[in-house]
């Protein structure tokens, strides 16, 4: 991309303006957009357009990457140095990879922006009740998804919160105003900032998004604003709100834990819904993007498996703890993997997005699936974390329990201590979680370095760096603003983050 043009990307230009390689997102045919928005139809179509936005903005690369880059999987030989750089941990601010996961979410955001400064400016003078009260509704759904986008941001580009509140956060880009002016470019401000404008804006969701909860609900609800409230209260070190947040969202009884093989079958291959606070919509005509991730790497013409990286070993044997639980037979798959040279090894692949059926047009795995960014179990898992770092252990250990009686049949509850309890959350999270973008997060907040273990197949079916170790004081568990974003902002020219 040529320098003219990433001057003139959106972060530069503070969703002000618009030339990005990103920039195809607002509604189909639309006229521009200061002459766009002027009844609620025009209304629903940036609302459609920014919920199409945010679909391709919850899984693909913002997830991917960072369970590459963590302890979760080992690169196999033929990987083919896809997601390379960070799986070595060499990228630099100059990764394109970094840089488009960086600038999607500021190029989505011009959109959120232009939609709340036009329903809080537009004549509605004559409009009915009930429209002025849907408007409310979308209004409380753009708070809430620029929230998301932000702390999307921040748990990326920032340190982890607790203990470096002082340090830099991220740009927060609040109004549509386009401008070549860099002297209105934002800065970084710190991360207190950063997040007391994410909380900000989940209040200012709460106040307008009064739609109730369903499971499978395919836009954002109250429930969804208590489910970003109670992850960002965890991630911040404010105990006390994420166990008020997460333990409201749990006592509704509208998310229960599906506790059969069917059901967690139907929630993950079928999109049930179930469990799901927010899952958003996909159909056969409108599909988001294909999430291979490279875990699967299937090849049906060739009845072959050949996957980039594969779970390892102690993951496998987290699972194999308990044997009778039911995500084994759901995330993971025995089978044989060829890769370079057609070698052939007997190999357990992450399964857990193989994709929905009713998603394919042929019979060949296409890995498309309803994205599911909020889930209640994620939730026993904040509200069990946050009683344990609150010193309630026994609480703590009882909303454990609870979400392993669901996946686990047979499983006898335990009482932890508060130490003991902290780290069987944390190999929970990996059970629940994995692949679902969590784990270097998770790594940063428990404050530990990175090790690969041991190979689960003969190393030789391996790239070679099975071994990699990190300190958890390592530059690259903060990743970099890019470097076309450090020389197109001024604002931002000396707040590169260390090591860079």
């Amino acid at each position: 991309m040529k320098k003219k043009v990433i001057l003139a990307t959106v972060l530069a230009v503070l969703g002000l303006g618009t030339t990005s390689c990103d920039m195809n997102l607002q509604p189909e045919g639309s006229l521009g957009l200061e002459n766009s928005f002027q009844s609620l139809d025009d209304a629903l179509a940036f609302r459609t357009g920014f919920y199409m936005a945010l679909n391709g903005r919850v899984a693909g690369s913002r997830v991917y990457y960072p369970e590459v880059q963590s302890d979760l999987f080992h690169a196999t030989n033929s990987y083919g140095n896809r997601g390379g750089y960070i799986y070595y941990w060499q990228f630099t601010s100059g990764d394109n990879d970094i840089h488009s996961i960086f600038l999607n979410r500021y190029s989505a955001l011009k959109d959120v922006n232009f939609f709340i400064s036009s329903a809080n400016s537009l004549n509605k003078s004559e409009w009915s009740d009930e429209d002025k009260a849907q408007l409310q509704v979308w209004k409380g759904e753009a708070f809430f998804i620029r929230a998301y986008y932000h702390m999307q941001l921040a748990e990326l580009f920032s340190a982890n919160p607790v203990g470096n509140m002082d340090t830099y956060g991220i740009p927060y880009v609040t109004t549509y105003n386009p401008t070549s002016d860099q002297t209105q470019y934002p800065d970084r401000g710190t991360l207190s900032e950063t997040y007391g404008n994410i909380f900000s804006d989940l209040d200012s969701a709460a106040a307008y998004l009064t739609t109730p909860g369903e499971p499978g609900s395919q836009y954002a609800t109250a429930d969804a604003v208590l489910a970003l409230k109670a992850r960002a209260a965890l991630y911040t070190g404010d105990y006390q709100s994420a166990i008020s947040n997460a333990k409201s969202l749990i006592d509704s009884g509208r998310y229960p834990l599906v506790d059969n093989a069917a059901d967690l079958s139907a929630m993950w291959v079928n999109d049930s819904g179930d469990e799901c606070i927010l899952q958003l919509w996909a159909n056969i005509n409108n599909l988001p993007s294909s999430y291979d991730y490279g875990y699967i790497g299937n090849n049906a013409a060739e009845k072959r498996y050949s996957p980039d990286y594969i779970p390892e070993q102690w993951v496998l044997d987290l699972y194999a703890e308990y044997p009778s639980d039911l995500r084994i037979g759901q995330f993971l798959k025995d089978t044989v993997i060829t890769l370079t040279g057609n070698a052939q090894y007997p190999a357990t692949l992450l399964y857990k997005f193989v994709g929905n059926p009713e998603l394919r047009t042929g019979q060949e795995l296409n890995y498309y699936q309803r994205t599911k960014p909020f889930r209640i179990a994620e939730t026993y898992l904040i509200l069990a974390e946050a009683y344990a770092r609150n010193g309630q252990a026994s609480e703590g250990s009882a909303v454990l329990n609870q979400l392993r009686a669901a996946r686990i049949p047979g499983y006898t509850a335990q009482t932890f201590s508060q130490s003991a309890l902290l780290q069987e959350v944390l190999e929970e999270r990996v059970r629940e979680l994995i692949g679902e973008g969590f784990r270097l997060q998770d790594l940063r907040r428990y404050g530990l370095g990175l090790e690969r273990g041991a190979a689960q197949v003969d190393e030789n079916a391996l790239a070679n760096n099975f071994a990699l170790q990190k300190a958890a004081t390592d530059p690259r568990f903060i990743w970099p603003i890019p470097q076309e974003e450090i020389l197109s902002n001024p604002q931002i020219s000396d707040q590169q983050n260390p090591g860079y």
